[in-house]
């Protein structure tokens, strides 16, 4: 039986709140065949923290580390004469770096210039690299691209259907202590400028009173489905994103999407009929939106989508290549 460590610098901080799809993927793995243990070690800023995890990592059959930039150069380097398959799956801005255009500061944007090119040079010391969207690898220096070719694969990221399980939207209102009304969703869980929350708020205000903005910032993971059952859709209105999970969480919840054309939005969406791509403009974005949901509910994306938003289903895919690189 298998047993995997999970890397990542994405941990919950001291309130709960952060990026929890590390924790899901440790849960959708270790039910998986063939699979023995599964850990997860949140890597943090202290200089030990590479001590324990290369105590850690070599009584383990594969390491993957999540996330890249200067972090996981350093924490590869760390790991050098542990013989191990090593596996990388970069998530959006550690490759492409667009978060850049909206930096404010010469100190935060070269963090994220020295951060994309750390990606990239850790790129050669992995036995695989993984990146979420196909179009991430285009991003790659093109020599080096054709050169890391064959290491390449893509990992689709996905929704935990236990935990994702809708509630009405009354219950889910009544839960949060919100009032009952009709609710236009905007996840920000950081509270960044990045997303936009001045361009939701827009597009709402020129809805006519029909959706109040529902805005999830700081919220602990174990509330989002609560809040996803409580609104009408999903806004996305984003400057920058990689691949929006939360796209993927209110799919699975069956609740329409519209968001501006960012990131793998347009992909997500493709085909769907209750969801859409909508202008940044507000006023043409509200119309959008207002003629989209007068229309009945049809798409049904929990079931008609599960081969692509279930957790446990892609994590299968991702095993498997465990499996083929150890048996080398």
């Amino acid at each position: 039986m298998m047993k995997i460590l999970l890397l990542s610098n994405q941990c919950l901080n001291k309130d709960g709140v952060g990026n929890p799809i590390m924790y899901r993927m440790e849960r959708s793995m270790a039910t998986l065949p063939d699979v023995g243990e599964v850990r997860f070690m949140p890597f943090t800023n202290r200089l030990g923290c590479f001590r324990d995890i290369r105590q850690v990592a070599s009584c383990y059959d594969v390491v993957h580390i999540h996330f890249g930039g200067l972090y996981a150069l350093l924490l590869r380097l760390a790991l050098i004469g542990i013989n191990k398959p090593m596996v990388i799956t970069f998530h959006g801005t550690d490759i492409h770096a667009k978060s850049i255009k909206t930096a404010h500061g010469i100190a935060k944007k070269l963090k994220i210039k020295v951060n994309q090119w750390a990606s990239f040079l850790s790129i050669p010391l992995f036995s695989s690299c993984g990146f979420v969207t196909t179009e991430m690898t285009h991003y790659v220096p093109r020599a080096l691209r054709q050169w890391q070719q064959s290491k390449f694969f893509v990992q689709r990221l996905g929704v935990d259907y236990s935990l994702f399980t809708p509630v009405t939207h009354a219950e889910a209102c009544q839960r949060l202590g919100i009032p009952n009304r009709p609710y236009a969703l905007f996840s920000d869980v950081s509270g960044t400028n990045i997303k936009r929350r001045d361009i939701a708020e827009a597009i709402v205000s020129q809805m006519n009173g029909e959706v109040a903005l529902l805005r999830m910032t700081h919220v602990k993971p174990e509330l989002v489905p609560l809040y996803i059952s409580a609104a009408s859709f999903l806004l996305l209105t984003s400057d920058e994103e990689g691949s929006p999970n939360i796209i993927r969480e209110c799919l699975v919840m069956n609740k329409p999407v519209f968001s501006v054309n960012v990131g793998d939005a347009a992909k997500q969406l493709e085909g769907l009929a209750n969801s859409a791509i909508i202008s940044r403009d507000p006023k043409l974005a509200a119309q959008k939106i207002s003629e989209v949901v007068s229309k009945p509910y049809t798409d049904n994306t929990r079931e008609r989508q599960r081969a692509k938003l279930d957790f446990d289903h892609l994590n299968q895919a991702v095993v498997a290549l465990y499996k083929r690189l150890t048996s080398k």
